[in-house]
């Protein structure tokens, strides 16, 4: 009985266990993994300071911000104009251009807005120009628009007028701005007088370009995200991942182990490591950039009266510049360090139509190089192999990018050169997050506080050559704070002449007025070319589509990687 009624229990059980079964509904399908986003990878070895256009002299945070941000043009590999708030360029033709010259009309496209669905106008464009010009925020310059701009409006929400006063060659280039966001700035500057404090500046909730600012860690990574409202579409890839490293060499380790699809600011140096990598390649674009000296020539009165810091007295001879530049031997430095690859250019706008090319460079001669020392009266009266006059030890403060191996190793060779003629040189560097702060937020190099500073340069308004870097009307001060003539560079004649360059709009006229200005500038020796600076990127072999140009990341909304 025991056994028989276990048997008939065990029955009624599976019975109800497949009646159970029956009824139950079908199992649900396991969710499927998400897809990996597709992102491509940069390895950047100096971080960025902000990501404000208008607050920073950094390229690398100029990079950060071209994936954000637009402006109204762009140039493409080809050199052509490639549109993106503005419908069209203005031109005579098409009314954009008055028949004086000096009214602009920009149709701006519809399309565009912001992150958050709020329309892109020329309200915003108006915004930014009010914040350059506004004495509330320590922007690092306000040129053009302080020196030819006579007016500035939204005729409506998608038409920019812009007046000058002087038919400005240059203002294809240096009114083509990144527009800030007024609906998240304005209430900002209300509130505050200045949006040099904004939280934006460095966590850009809202953009108008391909990507948006996702996170950003200090000292690791910022992460980029594709912007589903760019006017354009949505970009391919979903994300940029820019990877913080400390140095050019943990750059150069994450190219070899595939850890970085595209490496920035490399040099000639590196060629032979590419010669050893499958996985990426070395791709040179010419950009007229230039790996420069910039002599401090502010002397007691002007630091007295400007709140900055005097360059060695020495550097107020120009035959004791012009020593230098023929003390330095800027060639053996290009074929120890760079294998012979750049050129040394006397010319600032080298490789364009505006370039002297009867000018030659200062040569090495350190024979000269002392003459012209002797005459100047600076000898070793004391016998410890250092140059003095009047007490003073012709010794100079040589400074750059702290951590920059190369930069660095110029400077061991400089000190070697010198020391052959009797000029002493004292290395103190800046690290890359300071050196290039602007007065207002007391940066060494716009302070003065070197007398030989060393950093890559490019005329200000390129592909355009109009610059206002040495202006007399740019050497910062408290009242102009946003001077950008850290120098202290004042020559009348030159003030004169790159005025009526900026104004001409007949080419032969303004090529012979830049044949001038080199003369003047060679002559004078405030600025020296070390090399050429020819972009060097490193490119993986997954990524597709990428076309570096003078706007280096012109085209990120088509890049693509294969795995």
């Amino acid at each position: 009985m025991k056994n028989r009624w276990f048997l008939t229990l065990m029955t009624l059980l599976i019975i109800f266990s497949l009646g159970m079964t029956a009824c139950a509904p079908p199992k649900a399908e396991e969710p499927a993994e998400p897809a990996e986003p597709k992102t491509a990878t940069i390895t950047f070895f100096e971080e960025p300071d902000t990501l404000n256009p208008y607050y920073t002299n950094m390229w690398f945070a100029d990079l950060a911000i071209d994936f954000q941000l637009l402006s109204l043009w762009q140039i493409d590999d080809t050199g052509a104009w490639n549109m993106e708030l503005a419908l069209e360029a203005p031109t005579l033709a098409n009314g954009g251009v008055s028949a004086d010259g000096l009214t602009l009309t920009i149709k701006l496209r519809e399309e565009a807005v912001w992150t958050d669905g709020t329309p892109v106008t020329a309200h915003d464009y108006v915004f930014t120009v009010d914040m350059i010009m506004d004495d509330g925020n320590a922007v690092q310059s306000r040129y053009p628009f302080d020196t030819y701009v006579e007016s500035y409006q939204a005729i409506d929400d998608h038409t920019l007028e812009i007046v000058m006063n002087a038919p400005f060659a240059g203002w294809w280039v240096g009114f083509d701005l990144e527009f800030l966001p007024k609906h998240v700035l304005q209430p900002v500057f209300d509130a505050e007088g200045t949006i040099d404090n904004a939280d934006w500046n460095r966590n850009p909730t809202v953009a108008n370009g391909p990507f948006v600012l996702k996170e950003w860690v200090a000292a690791s990574h910022l992460i980029l995200e594709a912007n589903d409202t760019y006017w354009r579409g949505r970009p391919v890839l979903d994300q940029i991942f820019i990877r913080i490293v400390p140095d050019d060499e943990a750059q150069m380790a994450a190219i070899k182990t595939g850890d970085t699809d595209i490496g920035v600011f490399l040099t000639a140096a590196d060629k032979p490591d590419f010669d050893q990598i499958d996985q990426a390649e070395l791709i040179s674009v010419p950009t007229g950039w230039t790996e420069s000296w910039f002599f401090n020539l502010i002397d007691e009165d002007l630091a007295a009266a400007n709140d900055l810091t005097a360059g060695h007295i020495a550097l107020q001879d120009k035959k004791v510049r012009q020593a230098i530049a023929m003390a330095f031997d800027r060639w053996a430095v290009n074929d120890q360090l760079f294998y012979g690859l750049y050129d040394i250019k006397a010319a600032f706008w080298y490789e364009s139509p505006y370039e002297d090319k009867s000018l030659e460079p200062w040569p090495y001669d350190p024979v000269a190089a002392a003459a012209l020392l002797d005459d100047a009266g600076w000898v070793d009266s004391n016998g410890d192999g250092t140059r003095d006059k009047d007490g003073v030890e012709l010794v100079l403060h040589h400074a750059t990018t702290a951590g920059n191996e190369n930069r660095e190793s110029i400077q061991l060779i400089v000190q070697q050169q010198m020391a052959e003629v009797g000029i002493g040189i004292r290395i103190e560097n800046y690290s890359y997050d300071v050196i290039w702060n602007g007065y207002g937020d007391d940066g060494p190099a716009a302070k003065g506080l070197y007398d030989i500073a060393e950093w890559s340069t490019s005329p200000s308004d390129l592909p355009d050559p109009n610059d206002a870097t040495f202006l007399c009307s740019e050497i910062p001060s408290p009242d102009n704070p946003a001077g950008g003539n850290w120098q202290g560079v004042c020559i009348e004649e030159l003030d004169d002449l790159f005025a009526q360059q900026a104004v001409s709009t007949d080419m032969d006229e303004r090529v012979a007025l830049f044949s001038q200005i080199q003369e003047i500038m060679k002559d004078e020796v405030f600025w020296l070319a070390v090399r050429t600076d020819t972009d060097f990127w490193s490119l993986s072999t997954r990524m597709l589509n990428v076309s570096f140009a003078y706007d280096s990341f012109w085209n990120c909304y088509e890049w693509d990687v294969v795995e």
